[in-house]
This record gives C-alpha cells, sequence and structure tokens, in this order.
C-alpha cells in the first residue's frame, strides 16, 4: 500500500501548476526586458503587447487547470502546447532581432 494520503497526489499537481506559473513569469519578464533593451520603440510596444497576452492567456489556463484539478487535461493540452510553441517563437524572434 502507499504511505502517501490521498489528498497528496492533487496537492501535488497544484504545487505543480504553481512552479510552472512562476517559470511562465519569468520568461515573460526576460522576454519583456530583452524587447524593451533591443527594439525600436513601436516594435518593442508591439512585442511587449505579445508577451502580456500569451503570458496572461497562459496565467488562465494554468489557473483554470488548478482549479479543476481532479479532472483530466482533455482538450486544455494542445492549448498549453501552442502557448509554449508560441513563447519558443516570440524569444527565438527576439534574439534574431
Amino acid at each position: 500500500m502507499s504511505d502517501t494520503p490521498p489528498g497528496a497526489q492533487l496537492e501535488r499537481t497544484q504545487l505543480s501548476w504553481r512552479r510552472t506559473l512562476v517559470s511562465v513569469t519569468a520568461v515573460a519578464l526576460l522576454l519583456a526586458r530583452l524587447a524593451a533593451v533591443h527594439l525600436r520603440d513601436l516594435a518593442a510596444a508591439c512585442a511587449l503587447a505579445a508577451v502580456g497576452l500569451v503570458w496572461a492567456a497562459a496565467v488562465a489556463l494554468a489557473l483554470r487547470r488548478m482549479r479543476s484539478v481532479a479532472t483530466p487535461i482533455g482538450r486544455e493540452l494542445p492549448w498549453m502546447v501552442a502557448l509554449i510553441l508560441l513563447y519558443c517563437a516570440m524569444g527565438t524572434l527576439l534574439l534574431v532581432s
């Protein structure tokens, strides 16, 4: 038998979503700083708006998953993958420009 209490798995899952939120926020701040330092005014404003929009969507999705942690991921997994890929693309574009 397992020594962990029945609610421990749900708590670990919620903690992992919190760690994900911290990571997403750190990446958003780094991308925003990179855009503000290395891009011109209009391009920096567009990049900051895009970073903020993707960050807000990732936070909303993660918070929704934390509230409904007992249900399987289902249709939300492709959205999280799409947000992660969008983050990678934005970081690559900011580094190249």
